[in-house]
């Protein structure tokens, strides 16, 4: 090969090892040698936590801009249209509210392009409330050199190559791969087959990993090293860093300040607290005695739909409201026995109408006794055939017995029903429905004093209670309540799930029943908004208080701040 051609080779391999060469370069967050795992500056950014009992902040340096983020302490609620004023290095500057966003502030700084720690005070003054902040910021320097966007990039890299000899050999044999793929691409022969052996050799040299570290792994050498934790152990979350909400390794979150505000996370102040002590108690909705009724027929008969048709499920009747007609169903044998006894009567009564017309015309000659018998004997005539004509005719009237919402029609038109116990239509109102429960302890029942209950769809219902049964339904005792205020929606026969407080009462913290939700082993846990970017799962031991809070009996202290709105959403972050 002559010199010119080994040349370009030379070129060319430098031009296709330098894309390879750079990543191998720029691998940061190593440990190498005895320093301390460093967070990584090009993903984390420099932050500023401090709190009060009024205000919660966090302060994210992004470039040349402070985003302040203003918090109520307690309630984790964004505080808009404060005044703060941010004083550092003898610089104060006031940060200005950021449009669109709750409880954000930016500001620019001077002081925030040098690298270094920061004292920083925070001077916030709010509708209802001011307050004093201190806290300290740490720019790192990397942070300031992208910052200026100095031309010490290439002097950087290469610097960090001079002191790590993994780098410098993994750049020596990523340069040998470019230069072994020039000459097996231009040579032919012996050269071109000992140059793709090579090739193969370091290629697969390379992707073992043997050449050098990469990936996150631990480069420090010597005993010295041991028992340190990698880089990779240290999590980006305590750097401050503006990531998405993630578990740590300790199981609890790091959730940044924007993510809270997406998942609209609301805490509250624990405090000790006495309850009622409760009981759990399972019903169903029934209809009360009086305000439900059935539609039954006295008697056999074909169904004719009424003046308005036949009542659907759902319609609302009110109470004697027509809802269908039974014509009597009158066999063959039947109405021709009725039809003959028809004939004999209107017989007699010609007869008698006859008899009654010559005794008037006699009056005075004959007894006034025998032309009131005569009289009476008519009439009666009259009134029993008054009362077999209609056996063949007249329809029965189906009404309503009360006013409500039709639950049942089991009728058709043209159905033939019979008169026995046979339930045409259902009716309830819905405005007077009750609960019945069951307790198998007999203390529960004669110490009830009051109950809610929640539906599955999580509507809550206020109940009264009515008394208890003397008798036993299988072994158990039952119990009735009633719905104050019945919201629409109700159905009979809807499983519910009943607090019931009895007598005793129960010392420990009430919290919203939506604060407790359940880890991946279903034991029942609250969230603890521990630091402002911090949340830590508390095992917990409770009892329902109602059907909109629980009271935990053990598991949280005093004074702790716990989340009541969107604990389930941090439940599911992983």
């Amino acid at each position: 090969m002559t010199t010119r051609r080994l040349l370009a080779a030379t070129a060319v391999a430098a031009s296709l090892a330098a894309p390879v060469a750079v990543p191998a370069l720029a691998h940061e967050g190593h440990a190498h040698g005895g320093e301390e795992p460093k967070p990584v500056v090009t993903t984390a950014a420099p932050t500023l936590e401090a709190s009060s009992s009024d205000f919660e902040l966090v302060a994210v340096a992004r470039g040349k801009t402070l985003l302040v983020h203003l918090d109520r302490f307690a309630t984790n609620e964004p505080v808009n249209g404060a005044t703060i004023e941010v004083s550092a290095d003898g610089e104060a500057a006031t940060a200005s509210p950021v449009s669109g966003e709750e409880g954000v502030y930016r500001l620019e700084p001077a002081w925030l392009s040098k690298p270094g720690s920061h004292d920083v005070t925070v001077s916030i003054t709010a509708a209802d409330a001011a307050d004093l902040l201190i806290g300290t910021l740490e720019i790192p320097a990397g942070a300031a050199e992208a910052q200026t966007g100095g031309a010490q990039g290439v002097s950087a890299v290469l610097g960090q190559v001079r002191n790590d000899s993994g780098l410098m050999l993994g750049a020596v044999m990523v340069f040998l791969l470019g230069v072994l793929t020039t000459v097996a691409l231009t040579q032919r022969g012996r050269t071109r087959t000992v140059a793709g052996a090579a090739l193969v050799g370091i290629g697969l040299l390379l992707a073992s990993g043997a050449a050098f570290a990469h990936g996150g792994e631990d480069h420090s050498h010597g005993d010295e090293d041991k028992g340190k934790a990698p880089a990779a152990a240290v999590p980006i979350g305590a750097t401050g860093a503006s990531e998405s909400p993630r578990r740590l390794p300790d199981g609890s979150l790091y959730v940044p300040k924007p993510s809270q505000r997406l998942l609209a996370v609301r805490t509250v102040v624990a405090k000790p607290q006495e309850a009622a002590q409760t009981v759990q108690l399972i019903g169903q909705v029934i209809a009360d005695p009086n305000g439900g009724g059935h539609v039954q027929a006295t008697q056999s008969g074909r169904i004719e739909p009424g003046d308005k048709g036949l009542p659907y499920v759902g319609q609302r009747v009110e109470a004697g409201q027509i809802l269908a007609y039974i014509a009597p169903a009158v066999t063959f044998v039947d109405r021709s026995g009725i039809q003959q006894q028809i004939a004999v009567v209107e017989q007699e009564l010609v007869i008698a109408e006859s008899r009654l017309q010559r005794l008037r015309k006699l009056e005075g000659s004959v007894p006034q006794r025998d032309i009131e018998e005569a009289e009476a004997n008519l009439n009666g005539l009259r009134k029993r055939r008054a009362a077999l004509s209609p056996a063949l005719t007249t329809k029965e009237a189906l009404r309503a017995p009360i006013s409500g919402v039709v639950t049942a029609n089991n009728i058709k038109a043209g159905q033939v029903v019979e008169g026995r116990d046979q339930v045409l239509f259902e009716i309830v109102d819905p405005a007077r429905l009750m609960i019945e429960a069951v307790a198998f302890d007999p203390r529960v029942a004669n110490s009830v004093r009051g109950a809610t209950a929640t539906t599955a769809d999580g509507l809550t219902l206020t109940l009264g209670h009515l008394g208890h049964s003397l008798a036993l339904r299988q072994q158990a005792i039952p119990l009735l309540f009633r719905i104050d205020n019945p919201p629409q929606g109700l159905s009979v026969g809807q499983p519910v799930r009943i607090v019931a407080q009895i007598q005793g009462k129960a010392s420990g913290i009430v919290l919203p029943r939506q604060s407790v939700v359940r880890n991946a082993s279903g034991q029942p846990i609250v969230w603890q908004h521990d630091t402002p970017q911090r949340f830590v799962a508390r095992p917990v031991r409770t009892q329902p208080v109602d059907g909109n809070t629980v009271l935990v009996l053990a598991g949280v202290e005093p004074e702790a701040r716990i989340v009541t709105d969107g604990a389930g959403l941090l439940n599911q972050i992983r």
